[in-house]
């Protein structure tokens, strides 16, 4: 759901670097968790969900950080010969 929201406002490459970015780090998440801690899944479960989620509202702002599609602006000449 937050996708749909983010993806309007990011670039080509800016999608790319999301779901990039969030493959990457729920995958380092999951290897700390479950690798470092050595959790079972009963126990690493809820702190790999709460972590997916602050790793998706971060991740994304950081892409509309730098990755956000320019405003269009449309020129006055344009707008006057339209009316």
């Amino acid at each position: 759901m937050l996708d749909a929201l983010i993806l309007r406002y990011l670039t080509k490459r800016g999608v790319i670097a999301y779901f990039a970015g969030q493959i990457i780090f729920f995958g380092l998440l999951a290897f700390y968790i479950f690798g470092i801690e050595d959790n079972s899944m009963d126990q690493g479960e809820t702190p790999f969900f709460i972590g997916m989620v602050v790793i998706a509202l971060v991740w994304a702002g950081v892409c509309l950080l730098f990755w956000k599609k320019p405003k269009e602006t449309k020129d006055l000449n344009t707008a006057e010969t339209e009316s």
